[in-house]
């Protein structure tokens, strides 16, 4: 049984050895040049679908009157990268905000847009214009000096003056926001 011992000892110690790694001397090497393109996306704007507007109450008198509230966030995402040094934002209405319920032809065609920036911009300087009437496409913030992949976002008023031959009802418009 001695005999066995020494054996024992002496096959355990030759497989631990076997897994030692050896040198790498003894099998070539080679390097793998990588390369890959970030390629940029899209620049692109994002809007609330729906907003109610407040503060379309009667006047006395026969004056025209202002009906005002929030369009919800807006967002403009440039992921144009490199190259791109800017764009525009603009709002437009529709031909006019028209009576709805019940339809009588009664319209206003005076929005106003004012936006208020909501956040600090990344990689870009956003400036919005002053409050401005958007009966045509009018620009509403310009994103200058943009670098990389960039965004900014405000929140609008909108404001429409109703004249003061407004019909009571319900009025419907659409205000549109584009960005280039």
């Amino acid at each position: 049984m001695r005999i066995r011992t020494p054996l024992l000892v002496t096959a355990a110690a030759a497989t631990m050895l076997a897994g030692v790694a050896l040198p790498a001397s003894a099998a070539p090497t080679g390097g793998t040049t990588t390369t890959f393109s970030l390629v940029g996306g899209a620049l692109d704007v994002t809007v609330q679908t729906a907003a109610a507007l407040t503060g379309g109450g009667l006047t006395t008198a026969g004056n025209a009157h202002d009906v005002t509230g929030s369009l919800g966030l807006v967002m403009v995402d440039d992921g144009r990268s490199a190259g791109a040094t800017g764009w525009v934002a603009s709002a437009a209405s529709t031909a006019g905000f028209n009576l709805t319920t019940p339809a009588d032809g009664s319209q206003s065609d005076n929005v106003y847009y004012e936006a208020a920036m909501a956040g600090t911009p990344t990689r870009v300087t956003a400036t919005p214009t002053a409050k401005k009437s958007i009966k045509i496409s009018a620009p509403v913030v310009n994103g200058t000096n943009a670098t990389n992949n960039n965004t900014a976002s405000w929140t609008p008023t909108l404001t429409v003056t109703l004249p003061s031959t407004a019909a009571i009802g319900d009025y419907t418009g659409t205000v549109t926001t584009s960005v280039a």
